[in-house]
């Protein structure tokens, strides 16, 4: 399954949540597309990103997952604009894998997506998410939802958007290869 993969990006977001799951999921050979608010988006520590597409561009049905990298206030724009949450909530109604890390499981929350559902966040965010089961651990897999608790969950939340998409001992494989020191 090569899969296609949408990456979410604001102003604001967080450079290793991003890009490190990009990195490692381009090496898997997914299809992995950048769609941005704007089309040239900054980190919140001054990386610039040319994203491939907008947000409004994308064409839900090619997809097989969605990812929503946090950092501040990317998260939140994430999270307020209306073409992000219209996406989310039909990629869930459809299965496909929903995935967001640090603190943009709160635009899961806003499209109601994750209500009854164990998941993991930055715990600047975790009063946000009334209604799920947060954890607190680096990552969680509940369903087709996918949450990681901050940068350094980077390289799991990848191994877990990879093993949902059936490239799971690949991963592991790569990130042996990487040196990636795991628990």
């Amino acid at each position: 399954m090569a899969g296609k993969i949408v990456f979410l990006l604001a102003d604001g977001f967080e450079e290793i949540e991003a890009i490190t799951p990009i990195d490692v999921l381009r090496r898997l050979e997914f299809n992995v597309v950048v769609a941005g608010l704007r089309k040239n988006v900054q980190g919140s520590h001054g990386i610039k990103i040319e994203a491939d597409c907008l947000v409004t561009d994308i064409n839900e049905s090619e997809l097989d997952a969605v990812v929503l990298p946090g950092g501040m206030p990317g998260a939140t724009y994430l999270r307020d604009c209306p073409h992000v949450i219209e996406l989310v909530i039909r990629m869930n109604s459809r299965k496909a894998v929903v995935a967001a890390i640090c603190a943009a499981p709160i635009a899961l929350k806003k499209a109601g997506v994750i209500e009854g559902k164990t998941v993991t966040s930055h715990p600047s965010v975790k009063t946000e998410l009334a209604g799920a089961i947060h954890t607190g651990r680096l990552t969680e897999v509940d369903g087709n939802i996918i949450t990681g608790k901050g940068p350094g969950a980077a390289y799991e939340f990848a191994v877990r958007i990879a093993t949902a998409l059936g490239k799971g001992a690949k991963a592991e494989e790569l990130l042996n290869m990487m040196f990636v020191q795991r628990r």
